[in-house]
C-alpha cells in the first residue's frame, strides 16, 4: 500500500513523463497539463532529447554509441 508521500510522488512523476511523452512526438503542451511544473519541466527535457534525435540519429545515441559501421 501506497503512502500519501509515495501517491504524491507518483503523480509528479507522471506528469514529467507526459510531458517527455509530448515534447518528443508531439511538441505541443497538453492544455489540461500544463498547469504543472513537472509537466513542464518534461516537456522541455522532451524537446531536448527530440533535438538529439533529429540532429544524431536515434542509432548514435546512448553508451553504445561507438559502434563500428562495418
Amino acid at each position: 500500500m501506497q503512502t500519501p508521500l509515495e501517491k504524491k510522488r507518483a503523480t509528479y512523476l507522471q506528469f514529467y513523463k507526459d510531458g517527455i511523452y509530448d515534447g518528443i512526438l508531439n511538441q505541443k503542451l497538453d492544455p489540461n497539463k500544463n498547469f504543472s511544473a513537472y509537466y513542464k519541466r518534461g516537456f522541455h527535457d522532451g524537446l531536448e532529447i527530440r533535438e538529439h534525435i533529429v540532429k544524431y540519429g536515434i542509432d548514435n545515441i546512448g553508451a553504445d554509441n561507438e559502434k563500428s559501421s562495418t
